[in-house]
């Protein structure tokens, strides 16, 4: 009986921690190195990505900025980590209507971050 309840509470320990760990380091700028599509090409857009520092649990959006690799277009939205830290939302402030894009993470570290959108897989990398 202890043994389960011990398993049980590292479970719920660990399973509300992810969302906390990933706002607490994605705020930066990363890098978007490559788009891996769904029809199997790449994509090198070397694009910059600043994420503001966002709150946890999922309900709020904060800053996100993306800058072209020659800094020449900019675009400007906001971007929230659901609770369980396992989806991201990208929403266009900028487009009329404000449009939201809802992604998986399928990976995350300090310096690396993979993100499953709808046409492939982003990988941004720390800078």
């Amino acid at each position: 009986m202890r043994l389960i309840f011990c398993l049980s509470f590292l479970l719920l320990l660990t399973a509300c921690s992810k969302n906390k760990r990933i706002i607490k380091h994605i705020e930066g700028r990363w890098k978007l190195t490559q788009i891996l599509l769904n029809d199997g090409q790449c994509s090198y857009p070397n694009e910059i990505h600043e994420f503001a520092q966002g709150e946890t649990g999922g309900k709020t959006f904060a800053t996100w900025t993306k800058y072209s690799s020659d800094f020449s277009d900019t675009t400007v939205g906001s971007y929230k980590i659901d609770k369980k830290g396992q989806h991201i939302t990208f929403r266009d402030d900028e487009a009329s209507p404000v449009t939201e894009e809802y992604a998986t993470i399928d990976d995350f570290d300090k310096g690396m971050l993979i993100v499953r959108r709808v046409d492939g897989v982003y990988f941004f990398y720390k800078e």
